[in-house]
């Protein structure tokens, strides 16, 4: 039919997705992996120095905690500059 676009046809972007949407899902499962990875991370050292100093549930909880922070201040340092170029681009409209 005129007007459709088949799978391969035309630019870079074109046809199923949008790339502005795909970018949205992007940034926003950047933060998810940041947050979760980072406690999970966190989690799993303190409670592998927990097995080995004997002092559980404590280095564990407190490994989830700094995880817990790193994970914001890495999702801090990610979305900053996003806000920054947002609002740098209202300001040229």
């Amino acid at each position: 039919m005129a007007g459709e676009n088949k799978a391969g046809e035309g630019k870079m972007g074109e046809g199923m997705f949008d790339p502005e949407i795909l970018k949205t899902f992007k940034f926003f499962g950047t933060i998810g992996f940041n947050l979760a990875g980072s406690m999970i991370l966190g989690f799993y050292l303190g409670r592998l120095a927990d097995q080995r100093l004997g002092t559980s549930p404590w280095l564990a909880i407190a490994g989830f905690l700094m995880g817990a922070v790193a994970g914001f201040i890495g999702v801090y340092k990610l979305v900053m500059p996003e806000f920054k170029e947002r609002k740098r681009r209202n300001e040229d409209e």
